[in-house]
């Protein structure tokens, strides 16, 4: 809506092609004291550009005629007798159209004829001179409103007002400018949305350091929960103790270093690390459901006190089963699970409690497995006595592709010694706070 006066060319300024026809019949043209213009007796008020707001009409009460009609004479010579006229072309590849407000095109000179009209009838639109600030400052208001809803999280209530501010300005719009004044959407809706967007991004940012806090405490409520169930089995099992130490060491140890040797890159990551180190104490929970004359018996087990004993694995899975159903199912749980449940399957289909194969067993449960039998070969238990650590390599050497993963085997003898300095560290002879 906004079409200037006057237009500067090098050092003078040019009257537009709408004042310059109105010039024609009476000159007098000039600026008052208080900076407006006056033409015809018409007392004109502009921005500081030299700018006017133009009030345009409908559609029907613009007149146009083909020169063709007039030139052949069909148009009445009456018709256009004491009335300016002015000669346009609404063809596109002239370039002469306008985008304004409304979002429409029109063609230059219809521009021009508003302008003539609204000068010699005084229907020019008006902007009130504090409009721009306290447009600003009441977006600005809004915008606090809207982010002191969204940190309550009153998503009904911001939608209500956001919808209330659109419709309302809206509203206040139309009836404006049949009033002859010119509220400017942009003053308000543009300040507001720029306003809403910087507090939406600070909101953001507070939104996910609160989410990091709380996931953050929600593994730690993880881990106090595995601690507590954990020390259920210490209770129960006399060798459990070192024993658990000492194999989330292991995984730990084993899964880092296939980690940066790129091996089941698309499976790991350090957080999943962090998830084997906290999990892998769990892997033989179940057994607090084995009998102690079972559990402890020094010497071997029959078959059927094997059998029994076997059952840990799924006893395992059940007890963990049990706290996922408190929660939502997330992969800290299911690790958890997988290991508990897993953890005695062997590469060649041959373990307990499933007889999967191959890959078809967890990641996780495959670690699980190694770091066991490893531990459960190098340390004394009820029913044995050590082996050597020589012994030891010897028969993990015979499990591969057998009971181990092949890349986990060949990736534990590169690190082997590293496995027999936690196991010195962490012996059974030595007393565990």
């Amino acid at each position: 809506r906004r079409v200037p006066l006057v237009q500067k060319y090098k050092d003078n300024y040019i009257p537009v092609l709408s004042v310059a026809t109105l010039l024609s019949i009476d000159n007098d043209f000039k600026m008052t004291p208080e900076g407006d213009f006056k033409i015809l007796n018409h007392t004109i008020k502009t921005d500081k550009q030299a700018n006017v707001l133009l009030n345009f009409y409908k559609e029907s009460w613009y007149k146009k005629v083909s020169a063709l009609d007039v030139l052949s004479g069909k148009i009445p010579k009456g018709y256009l007798t004491g009335k300016i006229v002015l000669i346009g072309s609404s063809a596109a590849a002239l370039h002469d159209q306008i985008l304004i407000s409304s979002g429409k095109k029109v063609v230059g000179v219809k521009v021009h004829v508003t302008l003539i009209d609204n000068l010699l009838y005084d229907e020019l639109l008006v902007q009130p001179s504090k409009y721009r600030a306290s447009n600003t400052l009441f977006s600005l208001f809004l915008s606090f409103l809207l982010f002191f809803l969204l940190v309550q999280k009153q998503n009904m209530p911001i939608l209500i007002l956001f919808l209330g501010v659109v419709f309302s300005t809206l509203m206040v719009n139309f009836y404006s400018i049949n009033q002859g004044f010119y509220l400017s959407l942009g003053y308000l809706i543009l300040p507001f949305l720029i306003h809403f967007f910087l507090v939406s991004i600070i909101y953001i940012i507070i939104d996910t350091f609160e989410r990091k806090e709380f996931s953050e405490d929600l593994n730690r409520s993880h881990i106090a929960l595995l601690d507590s169930m954990v020390h259920v089995a210490e209770v129960h099992d006399i060798e459990t103790g070192a024993h658990i130490i000492r194999t989330k060491k292991y995984i730990k140890l084993l899964a880092q270093y296939i980690y940066s040797k790129g091996i089941y890159k698309n499976e790991l990551s350090p957080e999943i690390i962090d998830n084997l180190y906290s999990t892998a104490p769990l892997h033989d929970i179940g057994k607090v459901g084995i009998e102690d004359r079972i559990l402890k018996k020094q010497g071997k087990l029959t078959p059927t006190e094997y059998e029994v004993m076997k059952t840990h694995a799924d006893l395992g899975r059940h007890i963990i089963n049990n706290a996922i159903s408190s929660y939502r199912p997330n992969p800290f749980f299911i690790m958890a699970r997988n290991i508990a449940h897993y953890h005695h399957e062997k590469w060649d289909g041959s373990g307990y409690p499933e007889g999967l194969k191959g890959l078809e067993i967890p990641l996780e449960s495959r670690l699980m497995a190694l770091v066991d039998v490893y531990d459960a070969l190098d340390s004394k238990r009820v029913y044995k006595e050590a082996f050597t650590y020589e012994a030891t390599l010897e028969i993990m050497i015979k499990g591969r592709g057998k009971h181990f993963d092949p890349l986990l085997l060949d990736a534990f003898l590169e690190i082997k010694e590293k496995f027999k300095v936690i196991s010195e560290e962490y012996s059974d002879r030595i007393e565990l706070g």
